[in-house]
Parts: structure tokens; C-alpha cells; sequence
């Protein structure tokens, strides 16, 4: 009897205990940490910078690979050109990328466009991809007219004037043909671009040409200092002996060559 109720008593101990064990329950989700992520790869590349004429030799250089270590990038850089977004690639050739990653492909320019570089490390599955643009042009030199007068038949007593309206030249020489007949020797004057409102003439400069008696060539240049004004001629006759006219027959032209710049 008293073993029974041992056994019972240790039954119902045993129940409690199951009973009293606590639950437990997963009420957050536990934080998988990221994986850990290789070094970054990518590239730099560029072309001259502005615009060159066409044939000139330029340098693509660049460097490539993971671009915050100095080794370990060694590879092939192959290069290419487009002249535009939609345009396919024309191959050009390859270059070799160092440990450091740097590279160098010499080359023409021929046309405007884009030059592509794909590059792709010699041992692992690592690539990069870069553009540049760069302006190409051909030119040409050409002759423009600026200004002329021509007038008959002048008293150029006291003075004979032409003014030229204001205008924009180019930096650089201007060529000037002036043809001057006067019925009296010695009328002289002069010619000149200038900025001044009074066409004030300053002897030695580039931009003016002093015929003080007349003599002097046919064909000349003038230098101006200033590449916006107007061109400016007077001209004096020589007072005539008495029962005498004077008259001149003048006429001047003004050209300057310049160089024709178009995009291909």
C-alpha cells in the first residue's frame, strides 16, 4: 500500500512538472548578416581634351581594374570607335594594362566620336567599361573680303574721307590693295583700322600705313592691335598751280585670310 501510493505520488509530481515546463516561441526574426562584398572594380579613360585636327596622333590612357590597389590589375584594354550612340564599334586595336592597371594606345584622330575601352583582367573574371568624346576637324584657308571703296573724279581738297562701318575681324595681318591717281603729284594720305572715333593716326602703328606724299606700293598689310573697329581712309591733293585742277581716282580693298575650321 504505502509503495503505491509513492507511485502516485510521483506520478503526479512527474505530471506537474511537464506541465509547469515553459513554452518557448520565436516572436523576432534573427539578422542574417550580408555577405562580404570583393573590392570594387572599374575604370578611367580619356581622350585629349578639347578638339584636335584631323591626323593628329593622340594618346587613349587610362587605368583599370580594382582601382583602390596599385598591383594585381594586369589585363587587356581593347579599344574602339563610334561616331555616335547608335552607330556600331569599329575595333582599333588592344593595349595591355600593367599590374597597376594603367595602359596607353596611341593612335590617329580621323573623325568626331566616341572611343570605347573594354577591359579584362588576365586571370580573374573581372571587367570594366569606359567612354570619351572627342571633336575632330579639317581646315582650310580662305580668303574674305573685309572692306572696299573705290570713288573717281575727287576734288580731295582739303581732304577726301571713307569710313568703314564697325565690324569683327579676325586676329592677325590684313592684306590691303590701294590704287591711288591724282592729277597733282604729291597728294599723299593714309589708311589705317582703328578703334578711335576720330581716326587719330600714331606713327609706328602696326595698323595704319602713312603714304605722306603718295609714293609707297600697291599691296601691302596692316597689323592691327585690335581685332573690332572699322577701316579708315583719307587723302590729301596737292594744291594745284593756279588754273589747275585736282582730282584723284582712288580705290582700296581689305581681304584677310583665315582658316575655315569644320567638324568630320
Amino acid at each position: 500500500m504505502g509503495n503505491t501510493r509513492l507511485l502516485a505520488a510521483g506520478g503526479a509530481l512527474a505530471a506537474t512538472m511537464a506541465v509547469a515546463a515553459p513554452v518557448v516561441t520565436l516572436d523576432r526574426a534573427v539578422a542574417v548578416p550580408a555577405p562580404a562584398r570583393g573590392p570594387a572594380s572599374g575604370m578611367e579613360f580619356s581622350a585629349p581634351h578639347g578638339e584636335v585636327e584631323a591626323g593628329t596622333p593622340i594618346v587613349l590612357s587610362g587605368r583599370a581594374g580594382y582601382l583602390d590597389r596599385t598591383t594585381g590589375n594586369g589585363g587587356r584594354v581593347d579599344i574602339f570607335f563610334r561616331k555616335g550612340q547608335a552607330t556600331p564599334k569599329v575595333y582599333l586595336g588592344s593595349a595591355t594594362a600593367g599590374s597597376s592597371g594603367r595602359f596607353r594606345f596611341p593612335t590617329r584622330a580621323n573623325a568626331t566620336g566616341e572611343y570605347v575601352a573594354h577591359y579584362q583582367h588576365r586571370k580573374l573574371a573581372v571587367t570594366a567599361d569606359a567612354t570619351d568624346f572627342l571633336a575632330v576637324y579639317t581646315s582650310r584657308a580662305v580668303d574674305r573680303r573685309l572692306f572696299s571703296w573705290t570713288a573717281t573724279n575727287l576734288s580731295c581738297l582739303p581732304t577726301c574721307k571713307a569710313v568703314g562701318p564697325d565690324q569683327q575681324i579676325s586676329a592677325g595681318p590684313v592684306k590691303v590693295r590701294l590704287e591711288r591717281k591724282c592729277l597733282q603729284p604729291k597728294s599723299g594720305g593714309r589708311i589705317g583700322f582703328t578703334t578711335d572715333q576720330k581716326n587719330a593716326y600714331r606713327a609706328g602703328d602696326l595698323g595704319w600705313r602713312d603714304f605722306p606724299q603718295g609714293d609707297g606700293p600697291t599691296e601691302f598689310e596692316l597689323k592691327p592691335a585690335t581685332t573690332k573697329g572699322h577701316f579708315y581712309l583719307e587723302w590729301t591733293s596737292a594744291t594745284p598751280p593756279q588754273g589747275q585742277f585736282s582730282s584723284c581716282d582712288i580705290t582700296f580693298a581689305v581681304s584677310q585670310t583665315s582658316m575655315d575650321k569644320t567638324y568630320v
